[in-house]
């Protein structure tokens, strides 16, 4: 009990410190969102002496579209986190892994969505929060997951004033807030009684007990802890401080010598407290970072006080101005009596109501008496009222200080400008992105911390052998195997001998990692910009369309691109042939071409001769090695029998110099082995080519008897058109030789 109350005494005593360092900037962040999404523009009392005059309060806000403008340049970048690998157990396959799990855990967690929330609020009100967290993969297994989830209220998160980075990474404390209403806290914590509120001094619960609602707060906090740190000696350090001491005699024993450190490191522990009671924890967090991300708008330290705001801060005034302008504007208007008519009594008399009501109802006609008097004219309207000056240009001076003040102009709002050529508008709208760039900057800061917290979880929370998803850059999920040990034969460099290795496939509890953030257009948007790139490509440079057209058919979204491209493959150069199969067979993934029955016989002749050139070498070399036994036996040195000191000087170097003898026919046999192997490879290198140029030489047979039959239908065609032209012909003399001929007397 009496550490419970310890540790809220102290939550307490932090949260009301932080309140009333940080009350301006929580007072001005939540009026900046109010005055945005709220409309919330006009002061109270003017609002009230302008009611009770029954005068305009018009509130045309104007600050939602450059607001706009900056969340929809962050939501177009799709930020990317990448992970590489920083010491000598750390391996590129695995951290390609590694960023295809946070992928995954960002598209489950619909993490885009989470962090343009917290851009929204970081945008317009200064700063904004998520957070990552773990839960169970569901309901009936042991198996964790990382999610990252929002924070409603990131205004109200209380931070270490001591913290110097932006990402607080560095903070010894924070604490995340949320109320609750008297019957759900009963519900949900039945063993709090809300009476112990009471004993408690009053300084201390403000914020956090009314009665309306209870403030629960989650409790992050950096405690002491000695940690023991073994270095490797291929460069790696474990953290075996939760290890039995078995594990470091197993080290010790395993390196003799190996360094090991006690260093002063902490630990992270969560708490879920109200004023007055924990309601959950201690509970020791696996991770090194409080995983609650911060992304600020802009922040500056002026002496000991903190200063804290968002985009539309400085432009507020402005908004206030353009209100008012406008409430005016229509004011005036409205105020001014109706356009009357100008005519004679006369006029008007018999028609007395129709002219009443001229200015309320839409008459089709308005009838008069004409009078002499004014020469029987018809009446006349007055021109209508005409606004101030004075108003419209306050209007529009208030525009212009609206867009000075953010920085924005009206190129970048998409409006027509004085700009006139493309490069001009490009121009002012880089000026505005520069203007608000710090914004973009910060939030991409806060999306890296992200990565780092999740970097630092997963070797904690995926830490044993299972099948996880992944996430490809193209938005492909696929099934992949984390921490799978793989019995493979390596070599031992010192002693030659082969033995079974303790590698694992895709470790992820054991390596360090780092983050890089990539931030651009997404895959899709970088995959039609190459294709058109492509396009381009082929279209400048024609002869070039065999190299890429395979890559150009892959970047299709119609049906059978992939079908396309692997035909556009088969005819593809023979270079550009072999690039694709090395690197298919260094993928793994090259496919098995089943051989034609052409190419199957003449790989057996080729086997076939192969076999009769090795036997023939071998009979060679027997021949040769015997030649060399007969040698050395004549000079009677078979097996190199120990010399006799009695023996004369003439025998000794008679055999001295068989012996060198045999030694050079030996060299001279290795050298022969040595060519007779080269003339192997030659050789069916040399029947591999045969095999081809007979493979290409009966499918020319078999194109030139295509065409050959061709030709021949053809001729057959022409011969038959020939006859059936000729049996036209002679039907003709004949029908001419049947008329009768005429009578010349006639």
């Amino acid at each position: 009990m009496a550490d419970e109350d310890e540790v809220c005494r102290e939550a307490r005593k932090r949260y009301s410190e932080w309140l009333e360092r940080e009350r301006d900037n929580i007072d001005a962040a939540r009026e900046d969102l109010a005055f945005v999404f709220e409309d919330k523009q006009w002061p109270d009392s003017v609002v009230k002496e302008r009611e009770a005059d029954e005068r305009p309060i018009l509130t045309i806000n104007r600050m939602s579209q450059f607001l706009r403008q900056v969340t929809g340049d962050m939501r177009q970048m799709k930020p990317g986190i990448k992970v590489v690998p920083v010491d000598s157990r750390g391996d590129k396959d695995t951290a390609e892994t590694i960023a295809g799990m946070i992928r995954y855990i960002e598209n489950r967690s619909d993490a885009s969505a989470v962090y343009l929330a917290g851009a929204d609020t970081q945008v317009c009100a200064g700063i904004g929060h998520w957070r990552v967290t773990k839960e169970y993969a569901s309901e009936s297994t042991f198996n964790q997951e990382l999610r990252i989830v929002g924070i409603a209220d990131g205004v109200s998160v209380a931070w270490d004033a001591d913290a110097e980075q932006q990402t607080r990474e560095d903070a010894e404390w924070c604490i995340v807030p949320f109320d609750k209403s008297h019957e759900a806290f009963k519900r949900d914590y039945p063993d709090a009684p809300l009476e112990d509120f009471d004993t408690l001094p009053e300084s201390e619960t403000v914020g956090w007990y009314d009665k309306d609602f209870v403030r629960v707060a989650e409790y992050w906090v950096k405690r002491p802890k000695k940690r023991t740190l073994a270095l490797l000696p291929d460069g790696g350090i474990d953290d075996i401080t939760d290890e039995p001491p078995e594990r470091l005699a197993e080290i010790q024993a395993m390196f003799p010598g190996i360094r090991v450190e006690k260093r002063n490191g902490h630990k992270i522990v969560r708490y879920l407290l109200t004023a007055a009671h924990v309601l959950e924890g201690p509970e020791e967090w696996p991770g090194m970072y409080i995983p609650i991300v911060p992304a600020v708008g802009e922040e500056v330290r002026i002496g000991r006080k903190t200063v804290r705001r968002g985009l539309i801060r400085s432009a507020k005034d402005s908004q206030r101005m353009f209100n008012y302008f406008c409430s005016a504007h229509a004011e005036v208007v409205a105020l001014q009596p109706k356009a009357p008519f100008i005519g004679t009594e006369k006029n008007f008399e018999k028609y007395l109501t129709e002219w009443s009501e001229a200015n309320t109802k839409a008459h089709p006609f308005l009838p008069y008496e004409p009078d002499a008097k004014n020469g029987g004219a018809a009446p006349q309207r007055v021109a209508p009222p005409v606004s101030s000056q004075g108003i419209t240009e306050g209007i529009a001076l208030a525009v212009e200080n609206m867009k000075g003040t953010i920085g924005i102009y009206d190129a970048g709002l998409g409006n027509k400008s004085n700009e006139t050529s493309g490069k001009a508008i490009l121009a002012r709208q880089r000026e505005g992105d520069i203007g608000t760039a710090h914004y973009i900057d910060n939030w991409s800061r806060a999306i890296r911390h992200t990565g780092k917290i999740l970097v630092d979880l997963i070797p904690h929370v995926y830490d044993v052998q299972r099948q996880i998803r992944v996430m490809g850059e193209d938005g492909k999920v696929d099934l992949k195997d984390i921490n799978k040990p793989i019995g493979i034969q390596v070599m031992d460099p010192i002693t030659g001998q082969m033995s079974a290795s303790d590698k694992v496939e895709n470790d992820v509890t054991v390596g360090a990692y780092d983050i890089v953030l990539e931030t651009g257009p997404s895959y899709s948007t970088k995959r039609e910009e190459a294709k058109e790139s492509l396009r381009e490509f082929v279209q400048a440079s024609p002869e070039m369309g065999q190299v890429i057209m395979d890559l150009y058919a892959k970047m299709q979204d119609w049906p059978l691109a992939d079908e396309v491209a692997k035909r556009f493959e088969a005819i593809a150069p023979d270079p550009v042939k072999k690039l694709i199969a090395q690197q298919k067979q260094e993928a793994g993934d090259e496919d098995v071409v089943q051989p034609s029955p052409q190419e199957e016989e003449a790989a057996q002749l080729q086997k076939a001769a192969v076999q009769l050139d090795l036997q023939a070498k071998a009979l060679e070399n027997q021949k040769t090695q015997a030649e060399i036994n007969k040698i050395n036996s004549e000079a009677g040195v078979a097996g190199r029998q120990p010399e006799d000191p009695t023996m004369p000087v003439k025998v000794l170097a008679e055999r001295q110099k068989v012996a060198i003898e045999g030694d050079k026919a030996m060299r001279e046999l290795r050298i022969l082995d040595q060519t007779i192997e080269q003339n192997d490879i030659k050789t069916q290198i040399l029947l591999a080519d045969l095999a081809a140029k007979r493979t290409g030489l009966q499918q020319g047979e078999e194109k030139h008897s295509a065409e050959m039959i061709g030709k021949s239908v053809d001729l057959m065609r022409s011969d038959a058109e020939m006859v059936r032209g000729d049996e036209a012909h002679q039907a003709k003399l004949a029908q001419m030789k049947q008329k009768p001929k005429p009578d010349a007397r006639a």
